[in-house]
């Protein structure tokens, strides 16, 4: 009884912490949104890569959230990178982390509450280039004149013509910067989000609004991302990409409402909005989720095709390792915020080291097996508002030593591309 009385105290709050909690919050909120909000020069946020590779880069990354009983630490020093023209799967539990390192990348996390507290999210953009005075500097046409001389194209009202690209809107003169998705205000980060990083979220009923046919809310990406591009033009680009996510009337599905849809047709229509823009990367949030699993295949077989065409990469999160086995190049293991073990598919599948990865791939079902029960990790993931000093996964792990007590274990290299987060294989380090 005496111990049921201390497990509720640890959980209650009195009124005077619920207020200095409410002010603390306050305080970091204002902070961090005026932060957002701020106007500044691109060189505040312009940065390098440390892998030239590389084209998305997340180093110790904490996103938190200000809740009314403490704060939340959804993503708690979160490092990887994904390498231009590749797949990486994201794998965990519900709750991980996963999503909100997506939302984090895409600067959608549910604010106020929900914000970027520290690390960096370095990522190779293409920015436009701007004069003096913050104007965008247009490419022109040209048009050799009776001299031989080059010289710009002009309209019937002797107005410069603007290049068109392949698009169909206007071209501007670009530059490639690598800048710190972490510290760029909103405002900036709207030339880069839809256009340059797309995302597929998780449930498209309720990404998809039910009141807007889904060539409306098509072209609304088009009209947004795409400068100049006529209604015709903007409106057979949307009707292109139906096409290429294998919708067979495109036309008849233009005109349709989400709601006449099955679920895979819907989720095909999220993959068009994503890549309308030719994005470098597409962050796909449980692409297959509550889809059967005939449609599954066809929307992973349409992915990898896709990334082909555009030459993209795609960062795919996912619970399901089968999933992650069939597409991913390389695989980031998340458990509550952390990453505790990162490698090729190959390191990942055939030679897991993390006790939660084994338990992870144990708890897998199989068809050439026959098991009577299904293999379930022992215990509760960690309270994430207060979160112990020591690993995790300690009070959950049948491989636990005196050790796992101590401080949290850091991410060593067992090999070149396989890395984990685990005392038991400290002596296997590359640096020792």
């Amino acid at each position: 009884m005496a111990e049921n009385k201390q497990d509720k105290k640890k959980h209650y709050i009195s009124a005077k912490e619920s207020r200095q909690i409410a002010k603390e919050n306050s305080k970091a909120i204002k902070y961090y949104e005026k932060r957002k909000k701020r106007k500044c020069n691109p060189d505040e946020y312009t940065t390098q890569m440390t892998d030239e590779r590389n084209i998305i880069e997340f180093e110790d990354l904490h996103t938190y959230f200000f809740s009314d009983a403490g704060t939340v630490k959804a993503v708690n020093g979160v490092t990887f990178s994904i390498p231009a023209g590749s797949t990486v799967g994201v794998v965990g539990e519900s709750g991980c982390g996963k999503s909100v390192t997506s939302l984090s990348l895409m600067q959608l996390v549910q604010a106020p509450s929900g914000q970027i507290v520290s690390g960096a999210i370095r990522f190779r953009s293409s920015l436009f280039k701007r004069d003096a005075h913050g104007k965008k500097i247009p490419v022109y046409e040209t048009v050799i004149d009776q001299n031989g001389n080059e010289v710009v194209k002009t309209d019937a009202k002797g107005k410069p013509v603007i290049k068109r690209n392949e698009l169909g809107g206007y071209t501007y003169e670009m530059e490639e910067r690598v800048v710190d998705i972490a510290k760029m205000p909103i405002e900036d980060m709207r030339s880069i989000r839809g256009r340059e990083i797309s995302m597929i979220f998780q449930e498209p009923m309720t990404s998809l609004n039910p009141v807007f046919t889904i060539g409306n809310q098509l072209d609304e990406v088009g009209r947004l991302h795409i400068e100049g591009i006529s209604k015709q033009k903007v409106k057979a680009r949307s009707i292109e990409m139906l096409k290429l996510v294998g919708i067979a009337d495109p036309e008849g599905v233009y005109k349709k409402y989400p709601h006449e849809l099955s679920g895979g047709m819907r989720q095909r229509v999220m993959i068009a909005i994503a890549l309308l823009c030719n994005p470098k990367l597409i962050v796909a949030d449980e692409p297959t989720t509550a889809l059967d699993v005939t449609i599954q295949a066809q929307i992973l077989d349409l992915l990898r095709e896709i990334k082909g065409k555009i030459n993209g990469s795609i960062m795919l999160i996912t619970h399901d390792l089968g999933v992650v086995a069939e597409m991913a190049d390389y695989v980031v293991v998340m458990y509550a915020g952390k990453v505790i073990e990162m490698g090729t598919a190959e390191d990942i599948y055939d030679r897991p080291l993390h006790p939660y990865t084994i338990g992870l791939q144990k708890s897998k079902p199989t068809v050439d097996a026959e098991v009577d029960e299904l293999y379930c990790i022992p215990g509760f993931v960690p309270n994430p508002i207060n979160m112990p000093d020591y690993c995790y996964f300690r009070d959950r792990c049948e491989k636990c030593t005196a050790k796992c007590s101590g401080e949290y274990p850091k991410l060593i290299k067992v090999s070149p591309t396989h890395s984990v987060s685990c005392y038991l294989y400290e002596e296997q380090s590359e640096e020792k």
